[in-house]
């Protein structure tokens, strides 16, 4: 995904979320490459796929899209 796809607010929240997801990740003593802050970034989604707003799901998919590691 690229930066310019967002406005400059939502890339904010991404940026937000993305460093959240590091942050839980550190504290817990795993890496955060991106295939694991994918992974945890899907898992909040699908856990607050009933409990959240539209703009959280929203952001939480541009963040997923954001770090996705690249398929080669």
């Amino acid at each position: 995904m690229k930066r310019d796809i967002l406005n400059e607010d939502d890339y904010d929240e991404v940026c937000r979320v993305v460093g959240d997801a590091v942050i839980v990740l550190a504290e817990c003593g795993h890496e955060t490459k991106r295939a694991e802050l994918t992974s945890l970034l899907k898992r909040t989604r699908l856990q607050r796929a009933h409990n959240s707003e539209r703009d959280e799901q929203r952001m939480l998919e541009h963040a997923i899209r954001l770090v996705k590691p690249d398929v080669q």
